[in-house]
């Protein structure tokens, strides 16, 4: 009894979707090997990152200090370069009345340091004169 069908007919009516079928593991894990080197490169940069210091940016003779607000300003500008520099204390002295505001500006005007504003900022809001 012979038949006129290949021995291997099923195998090849599968055809191309049989051939997928195949592939797909292949090419799944050449993906995962893809991924793997990503994050064996994500690691390593990360280390870097930890392991290096930060390099400080250059800075200029000219530049003004960054633990200072700038001298001389006037109120309203006193009160953008706040704004800009210290957004904690800006918020604090919006809830000041106008005489801590004043209080404020003159202690500015003495001593132009950030941390000072900052604290007398904090002073003044918790009532110390």
């Amino acid at each position: 009894m012979s038949s006129s069908r290949p021995r291997f007919a099923p195998a090849a009516r599968g055809g191309l979707p049989g051939l997928l079928l195949l592939a797909a593991p292949l090419l799944l894990g050449a993906d995962d090997n893809y991924l793997r080197e990503i994050e064996d490169e994500a690691r390593r940069q990360a280390a870097t990152l930890i392991t290096s210091p930060p390099t400080a940016p250059p800075s200029s003779p000219d530049a003004r200090t960054d633990d200072r607000l700038e001298a001389g300003l006037d109120p309203v500008a006193f009160e953008q370069a706040l704004r800009r520099s210290l957004p904690g204390t800006y918020t604090v002295y919006q809830q000041l009345n106008t005489k801590r505001k004043q209080q404020l500006y003159q202690a500015y005007q003495n001593n132009n340091q950030l941390t000072s504003i900052s604290e007398r900022a904090a002073q003044l809001l918790g009532g110390k004169p």
